[in-house]
């Protein structure tokens, strides 16, 4: 585009403005869907397993059909069309019907005129089981003689990956250390638990309102399920009361299609808490074997992992996170010698899938740790070792590819050297027993997961306001409004001026919400759909000026001639002109991802091109006799590129950090000896409160993305990554321990 059409700036990017949808969520106007009723409605409960494993031998639903008010109850035997929903490999049943394997696993769906006629049917529901050993670890799951979940055994994924010459390297080595780091399930814990509504519409449509972070890729599924091409569905994803990678694949969706096909009336369900917490997804519990040798200067010689990412009864996305862990367990460190090897092991252990980091915090926690245990083996600052092995741009890094941005990377590193936080050891304290450690660690992930193209769309509405249509499910973060000041930065209009359509099928598919890669994935492909309109603007302003194109100029939402400034005309009667012709107006742009030019075999997710970075520096106080401890101060050092909203960022930043405080402390999802998931509901599972909140400090490195809007890279994940290592360096700092295995609470034994 030449210069004629470059707008003007005025001062929208890296600037706090409102966001879009406060006044509606402050009033109380904007309903989720666990909120909204329709006409006729009926309510859907799910019948589920109160075994973790175990064979169906019968199931009897009569009794629940003649129950009063009920108006379907449905099995296996009604799903039209395939009995499997799962977003990478569609294996988990929509309804059981030979086995179950996790408590919680649904087997049929009631729709009743009430709530409480749903929940007294499904007490009606009879079903025999012939009970099966309960797989709970990785290492039961992997033991020889073990019980086979899947037909094809326990393991659903496997990868290895070597470079250069591992034997050799620790051969080389001055020091070796072989450490064993876990980790446990997390639930998301969403204040919105999974609900949704729907209904056929007049003209044969599938409607479904649901609580969900990618609509094209639920659409997908349901189709599948219920026999329906896909152009008769319709899949409406906000809004939503939080989401954290929970609701990146199905939950609510395939269920309420089949009871609103059945009945032909609209369908509700809502999860209560408890259903949420069994039945709902939870972070990868993981067992990481690490083997790192360092010369006598600690410079990284030889890197040899082994993953073991507890997948649950079923994949969901557990393939694509094993992956980018293992990307994480090297990256962005200068390894010449790496052997890796990962599996995704299936247990009774619920559903894992997707959850804020993407398995790095898992990965980072190990890997971190791991340098942390070499620096003080050798008396060599943390900082230092990870800037003496840190990657530059240009060089090659350990997956074949090229490293960029990694001078931001080194800038947080040498930003932390200058925390005010390294002061908080020598704080006195007014409690002898009580005493403060300082630690550290660096995080690193690639944003990914992307299409091969991604599509949005602008579009001139009457009402003189410009709608902006893409599928990146807003779910808290902010993407509606920080892809408005882009869009408005872009046009030369102020902010009121922009309307962000909701999140569905009736928009193009930018994908998921997920993988920190909103922001550049709707930004670019909105910039393109505004730099579409404004060429085809461009020519229909011509016309109607009386004047040479290539003498056209625009400015803040109007064409006018350059060497007269007053023959002009704004883009919103341009489009009136447009409309009253027939003539649409609304345009679509496209973003095509980077690629990286390099290709790993069964490591499809990696290596990635854009990464996001950042170092952390935490403060912890512990009791020295009784083992308690809190995080107290944290400064984290973020390069996100340049930011769109720093109100938002740091908003994003601070979230991640107390999720990960949760992570790293006292969140773990627990399963008795028969796979009976025990905390489940917010009285029994352990999140952070207001009283858990240390002092935050955000500072942004100052550095841009070549690929992003205005050169934004991303932020949902990276601040929760590194929490769980700096906090483990820190009580190293005052015990001399590492502990190796999360969560911490009770581990400390002094």
């Amino acid at each position: 585009m030449d210069n004629l059409l470059q707008e003007e700036s005025h001062g929208l990017i890296n600037r706090s403005v409102q966001r879009v949808d406060s006044v509606e969520k402050t009033l109380g106007n904007l309903k989720y869907f666990s909120d909204i009723k329709r006409e006729g409605m009926l309510y859907g409960k799910v019948f589920r397993s109160g075994l973790a494993h175990a064979l169906i031998k019968s199931l009897d639903v009569d009794e629940a059909l003649r129950y009063p008010g009920v108006k379907a109850v449905l099995t296996y035997k009604d799903v039209p069309a395939l009995n499997a929903y799962g977003a990478m490999v569609p294996e988990a049943p929509v309804l059981a019907y030979d086995r179950v394997r996790y408590y919680g696993e649904p087997i049929a769906l009631i729709a009743s005129n009430s709530p409480e006629a749903s929940e007294r049917a499904l007490e009606s529901i009879k079903v025999e089981y012939e009970k099966l050993p309960v797989i709970r670890t990785v290492e039961e799951a992997l033991s020889p003689g073990s019980i086979k979940l899947h037909y094809g055994g326990n393991v659903a994924k496997h990868m290895n990956f070597e470079a250069g010459d591992v034997r050799g390297g620790f051969e080389r080595s001055h020091l070796v250390l072989s450490r064993t780091y876990r980790t446990q399930p997390q639930k998301h814990m969403y204040l919105e638990t999974e609900s949704g509504i729907a209904y056929v519409d007049e003209s044969g449509m599938l409607t479904i309102l649901s609580g969900a972070q990618d609509p094209y890729q639920i659409r997908r599924q349901v189709a599948r399920a219920v026999g329906y091409q896909p152009e008769k569905i319709r899949i409406i994803n906000y809004p939503q009361g939080g989401a954290f990678g929970g609701k990146d694949d199905i939950t609510v969706q395939i269920h309420l299609a089949l009871l609103a096909l059945k009945t032909g009336r609209p369908v509700k369900i809502v999860w209560d808490r408890e259903e949420s917490g069994a039945a709902g997804y939870h972070r990868h519990g993981s067992v990481i074997e690490l083997r790192t040798g360092i010369d006598r200067e600690g410079k990284l010689i030889a890197h040899e992992g082994r993953l073991y990412f507890d997948t649950g009864a079923y994949q969901s996305f557990g393939p694509s996170v094993l992956n980018v862990a293992v990307e994480s367990i090297c990256e962005p460190y200068r390894i010449p010698n790496v052997k890796v090897e990962a599996e995704l092991v299936y247990t009774n252990n619920g559903f894992s899938s997707a959850f804020r980091g993407y398995g790095v915090p898992q990965s980072n926690f190990a890997m971190e740790t791991m340098l942390n245990e070499l620096a003080t083996e050798i008396g060599m600052d943390p900082i230092e070792i990870r800037l003496m092995n840190l990657l530059k741009d240009g060089e090659i890094g350990v997956f074949r590819n090229t490293m960029a941005d990694m001078s931001a990377t080194r800038q947080a590193l040498m930003k932390a050297r200058e925390s005010d936080i390294w002061g908080y050891r020598h704080r006195p304290s007014d409690y002898p027993w009580i005493k403060c450690g300082v630690g550290m660690a660096l995080a690193y992930k690639g944003i990914g997961g992307y299409s091969a193209e991604i599509r949005s769309a602008v579009e001139v509405l009457p009402s003189h306001r410009i709608a902006i249509l893409f599928t990146n499910v807003d779910y808290g973060q902010g993407i509606n409004t920080s892809s408005a000041q882009i869009v408005a930065e872009k046009l030369g209009l102020p902010m009121d001026a922009i309307e962000v359509q909701h999140a569905s099928t009736d928009s193009p598919d930018t994908g998921p919400s997920s993988s920190s890669k909103s922001t550049i994935v709707v930004g670019n492909s909105l910039l393109n759909a505004c730099d579409v309109m404004l060429e085809k603007f461009r020519s229909y302003a011509g016309e109607y000026l009386k004047a040479e194109v290539s003498r056209l100029a625009y400015k803040v939402g109007r064409f006018y001639q350059v060497d007269r400034p007053e023959n002009s005309i704004s883009i919103f009667r341009l489009a009136e002109r447009l409309r009253s012709e027939g003539i649409s107006t609304k345009f679509e742009g496209a973003f095509f991802p980077p690629s990286p030019g390099t290709t790993i075999v069964g490591l499809e997710d990696i290596p990635r091109v854009i990464h996001i970075s950042g170092t952390m520096v935490s403060a912890v106080e512990v009791n020295v006799m009784t083992g308690e401890f809190k995080a107290v101060a944290v400064d984290f050092y973020d390069d996100a590129g340049t930011i769109i909203n720093p109100l938002l960022a740091v908003s994003q930043c601070e979230g991640g950090i107390i999720q990960g405080l949760g992570f790293a402390q006292a969140e773990d999802l627990k399963y008795d000896e028969n796979g009976k998931p025990l905390n489940i509901n917010f009285s029994t599972y352990m999140v952070p409160t207001a009283a858990d909140i240390p002092k935050i400090h955000i500072e942004f490195m100052d550095s841009a993305n070549a690929y992003g809007p205005y050169g934004a890279k991303g932020i949902g994940e990276i601040s929760t990554i590194p929490v769980a290592a700096s906090v483990v360096h820190a009580m190293h700092d005052v015990t001399g321990l590492y502990l190796r295995e999360l969560p911490l609470s009770g581990k400390l034994n002094l």
